[in-house]
């Protein structure tokens, strides 16, 4: 499997994603470096790439040590209370932020470490029992709550499709996503210039994603291959 030519049909994709749904602006591929080894990954960087997610921060902090300094890294699996404090300022992104406990522990150690972390809020907009995040009526309370929290940064919403999801029905949880988001903006909930990321879409369902509004898009096999768990 060759990663520079994966990379480079992905991103053709992304662009004509962008043409069919009439936007201007733009996104950003995260390839999904879980279980891939560190030459795999170097692969990707001598390509051109530079963002990589990452789903279990022991991997993370392993793979920032071995890689270029210049990775951009995003968290993007759930992040357990107990593993923030090794995280630093090297973390661009956290996209899982789903829960008051990982809040507040996220704040404490960024006051500790003087970090502010830029974070999502999760939504289980296609009501998963096998995926975390909040209830979509959750959402306006934990932003509102979160404004009492400095050191996390609060840049967008996240959404994972489900899985046995027709296409027709994973569009409309990314739809709903950007409605929510949208929701939020109107009423002022949180201001557009603070709140303008919607991470969805992975290597199945990237394009709807992106036809929908995506602006951050998880992407693993379609660059690396199958995943070794």
């Amino acid at each position: 499997m060759n990663i520079t030519e994966n990379i480079l049909e992905i991103k053709e994709n992304i662009n004509r994603a962008l043409i069919r749904s009439g936007r201007k602006d733009k996104v950003t591929l995260i390839a999904v470096s879980k279980t891939v080894p560190e030459e795999r990954i170097l692969e990707a960087y001598n390509a051109g790439h530079r963002t990589f997610g990452e789903n279990r921060v022991q991997e993370w902090q392993k793979k920032s040590k071995l890689l270029p300094a210049d990775c951009e890294w995003h968290l993007i699996g759930r992040l357990q209370t107990n593993k923030v404090k090794y995280l630093d300022e090297s973390v661009a992104l956290i996209h899982s932020l789903d829960r008051f406990s990982l809040l507040e522990r996220l704040n404490e150690q960024g006051e500790k470490k003087q970090i502010v972390w830029n974070t999502l809020v999760q939504v289980n907009v296609a009501e998963d029992q096998a995926k975390a995040g909040l209830a979509v009526e959750e959402v306006k309370d934990f932003l509102e709550t979160a404004r009492d929290y400095p050191f996390v940064q609060i840049s967008g919403l996240m959404t994972i499709g489900r899985l046995d999801a027709s296409p027709q029905e994973t569009r409309g949880f990314f739809r709903k996503l950007r409605e929510i988001r949208d929701e939020l903006i109107k009423q002022q909930v949180i201001a557009e210039d603070k709140m303008f990321h919607l991470s969805m879409g992975m290597s199945q369902d990237y394009e709807i994603a992106i036809e929908e509004g995506a602006t951050l898009v998880r992407i693993g096999s379609s660059i690396f291959g199958k995943r070794m768990d």
